[in-house]
């Protein structure tokens, strides 16, 4: 969707990436193997003394994958915000296609009992390290990726269904990012995820489709080709998808919005509800005024989805919102956090 780079500068930061990844590691095997060849053990305890050694260095080198800092890597920037780019523009795509939008929605054989049916995508960043592996049968084999950083992508991407959001990153990924489009990213929340007692934030950036004409930005396969080539992390404040997607957000809902997150983290939670319900308020308020209710692509009135199928307003901030009720306490008329309040939440589900 988005291309990561013309053929010869891939294989030249791989190779770069590839030095940096296991230059140390293979410095420490052979460093190893010269210290074992020089004190020869009892023939009786070999055996065991090996399985121990072994054992030794397979878990400093998972020390050391775990422990790289991805930062050092040359290009990671840039190839992480095309990595985001490709969902973002996935999303745009979603709601550009003719055939999606259109014909899916009147195909009987999708809406024959369930009514009204179009197609959406939620999507869960995470970075990190994997081990592929082949999984399937005789008759099928695939390829599956492991680790906890995976499974953290997979956290991700359940937790947008939460907050209301189309996509969702880690910490890991907002880190990665250039200053350009980190500018752009939205602080939602500060979480640990079912299986890790990790806290980090949590970010999202604001994409809404409806009342946003994709299809007046649609490009030639080439010339989406020749601005890829040209890549330079301005595209985040002059791409016309990127920027109508997030075309709802203010300033003003901005500011209202980090004035509540921070009062709701700090523990202070009835100022931040006053203020997270601000916030809302101000996106209803713009999308109603600024006519982003409903219609997109192709100026098709039909698109226009009933408001209570589409619900205005911030998820991130509802979603805030009913947390603190839920879990305040209430003094004197006051919403008042749990005293084991730490400044961040479980999210409970996978």
């Amino acid at each position: 969707v988005f291309k990561i780079g013309d053929a010869k500068d891939v294989w030249d930061k791989r190779d770069r990436a590839t030095e940096v990844i296991f230059t140390s590691v293979e410095k420490f095997q052979r460093s190893k193997s010269n210290g074992l060849s020089k004190r020869r053990p009892k023939q009786g305890s070999a055996n065991m003394i090996d399985s121990d050694k072994t054992r030794s260095r397979m878990a400093k080198r998972e020390r050391i994958l775990t422990n790289l800092q991805l930062s050092s890597l040359p290009g990671i920037a840039t190839f992480t915000d095309r990595a985001v780019i490709g969902m973002l523009k996935t999303f745009a795509g979603i709601h550009r296609d003719e055939t999606l939008r259109k014909r899916w929605r009147d195909d009987i054989r999708l809406t024959y009992g369930v009514g009204s049916f179009h197609v959406e995508m939620i999507f869960g960043m995470n970075a990190g390290w994997a081990v592929e592996g082949a999984v399937g049968s005789d008759y099928k084999i695939d390829a599956t990726y492991l680790s906890p950083h995976v499974n953290m992508a997979s956290r991700m991407m359940s937790a947008t269904r939460q907050y209301k959001v189309t996509i969702l990153f880690s910490q890991a990924i907002e880190e990665l990012m250039s200053d350009q489009a980190r500018a752009k990213l939205r602080h939602i929340d500060t979480v640990t995820v079912k299986g890790s007692s990790v806290q980090q934030r949590i970010f999202t950036y604001d994409a809404r489709h409806e009342g946003v004409d994709f299809f007046l930005f649609n490009r030639p396969d080439e010339q989406a080709d020749m601005d890829s080539e040209m890549y330079s992390a301005n595209i985040w404040n002059t791409d016309q998808d990127l920027r109508q997607m997030r075309q709802h957000i203010s300033a003003e809902f901005e500011d209202e919005f980090i004035l509540g997150r921070n009062a709701y983290l700090a523990g202070n939670w009835d100022a931040a509800f006053r203020h997270l319900e601000k916030a809302d308020e101000i996106m209803v308020e713009t999308i109603i005024e600024s006519g982003y209710l409903g219609s997109s692509g192709n100026g098709d009135e039909s698109d226009v989805e009933d408001d209570s199928q589409s619900e205005l307003g911030d998820g991130p901030s509802k979603a805030l919102m009913a947390y603190i009720k839920r879990e305040g306490l209430r003094d004197r008329g006051r919403l008042v956090a749990p005293k084991a309040w730490g400044g961040y939440r479980p999210l409970t589900s996978k």
